[in-house]
């Protein structure tokens, strides 16, 4: 019998996903085994001994599975999880089932017969039937997570229709500070975009969250147009989502009845909100509202994207500093020089030594500007994130966070960040 089971929906996969059972039994229990199911698919087992008893015949069992949930889900350190954008500009709409699985339980009970002495499993009835608990395939873990201080459930990321009227408490995968709890229009800190810049942005739909509503603003944040509406397809999973929410890659999607991003240029505004859409235009708000401002940018710049600590994905430009290094590293052997007894060597190029084993590195500097305290919080994930992505015209590039710094300027309480970074893979030079 399942006494409790992990308690948050979704869970985070790298909390512990607890399971307690409590079998009663006239024979002493030694052995529980649990065969694990995620997503589906038998994937392990787990044997146990009980954890207490109760009473002399009720025994306890508990399977923690959290281990083993992340070992069959996202991030693999080499592959690029679905948070991220296959195509500079192009639209993004996908659903990131490499973020989440569901797990289930299939416990079987042991004890040791006193007849025989051997490991007997627990029957009942007549004629004799296994005693089987199955705990079904629908307690879901994301590879989200959430730090000692901070409330350890992810509910409150899974996008629904609001508690309370008019406030909106639930969020994207991200924990960028300008959002809003109200469905109000106006902000004085709105999260600043390049017009080039790429953009995913996750999040976990629930059974009723249909559509995503995309709206702009002028530069005095009156509506320009009427909003498009992207559609999606709801799930009842909790699987997350992720959608390209930059300028052009909104301008590339599919919105009903229009697109309203072909009226967007600098200064401008816009915005993005979950919810359900009722055709034509009835949309309920089921989440905060995320407002972009459109920005001039220099043309010294780099973006930096990053698996944040919620399992979705984040996106920064570094416009205040960057310097672009490339660094090499190599062994040298030597030779004796070509020698004739007839006619000593004259030549220049005959070589003594040489390279081998050579390796070359560009490696790149990059400082924010300064923030508050909650924008350099959201910013440091940068550093500790295990899966970071460069932004080039081509495309995305794999880099490696080698060094940082985060500096409070003391009297103003103001943060900015600096990074040293590279590129995950060497220059390809010619070997000898």
């Amino acid at each position: 019998m399942l006494i409790s089971s992990p308690p948050y929906t979704p869970n985070s996969m790298y909390r512990p996903n607890l399971f307690v059972t409590m079998q009663s039994s006239a024979n002493p229990l030694v052995l529980a085994i649990a065969s694990v199911v995620v997503d589906l698919a038998t994937v392990t087992s787990i044997r146990k001994s009980p954890s207490y008893v109760l009473g002399g015949t009720n025994y306890y069992f508990e399977f923690d599975v959290a281990k083993i949930l992340q070992t069959n889900s996202a991030p693999n350190p080499t592959q690029k999880t679905t948070t991220f954008y296959n195509t500079n500009n192009a639209s993004y709409n996908v659903l990131n089932s490499d973020c989440h699985t569901s797990v289930g339980l299939i416990i079987t009970y042991y004890y040791i017969d006193s007849m025989t002495g051997l490991l007997t499993q627990l029957t009942a009835g007549s004629p004799p039937v296994a005693v089987i608990d199955t705990i079904g395939s629908g307690y879901y873990a994301t590879i989200g997570t959430r730090q000692t201080l901070e409330y350890m459930g992810l509910d409150s990321y899974a996008i629904d229709y609001p508690v309370v009227g008019g406030v909106y408490d639930r969020y994207f995968l991200t924990n960028l500070p300008s959002v809003y709890p109200t469905a109000s229009t106006k902000t004085d800190n709105p999260i600043p975009i390049c017009a080039t810049d790429n953009l995913t942005m996750s999040y976990i739909p629930a059974a009723t969250t249909n559509a995503l509503r995309v709206v702009v603003y002028d530069q005095n944040q009156t509506v320009v147009g009427s909003a498009g509406f992207i559609s999606i397809t709801p799930n009842s999973t909790l699987t997350p989502r992720t959608i390209g929410a930059g300028i052009q890659q909104l301008l590339a999607t599919t919105m009903t009845p229009a697109n309203p991003m072909t009226a967007i240029q600098t200064g401008y505004y816009y915005s993005i909100q979950a919810g359900n859409l009722v055709a034509p235009s009835t949309f309920t708000l089921q989440g905060v509202k995320y407002m972009f401002k459109v920005v001039d940018c220099c043309a010294n710049k780099v973006r930096l994207h990053w698996l944040n600590r919620l399992g979705g994905s984040d996106s920064y430009t570094f416009t205040n500093y960057k310097k672009i290094s490339v660094t090499n590293n190599s062994s040298t052997a030597q030779k004796p020089l070509s020698w004739s007894p007839i006619l000593p060597s004259t030549t220049t190029y005959d070589k003594g030594r040489f390279k081998i084993q050579q390796t070359a590195l560009k490696q790149y500097e990059a400082e924010s500007v300064f923030y508050d305290v909650s924008w350099g919080e959201w910013l440091s994930e940068l550093i500790s994130s295990p899966e970071v992505y460069m932004e080039t015209p081509s495309g995305l590039v794999a880099v490696v966070i080698e060094d940082s710094e985060i500096v409070v300027e003391e009297y103003n309480n103001m943060v900015n960040v600096k990074i040293t970074f590279s590129e995950a893979n060497n220059i390809s030079v010619q070997q000898n």
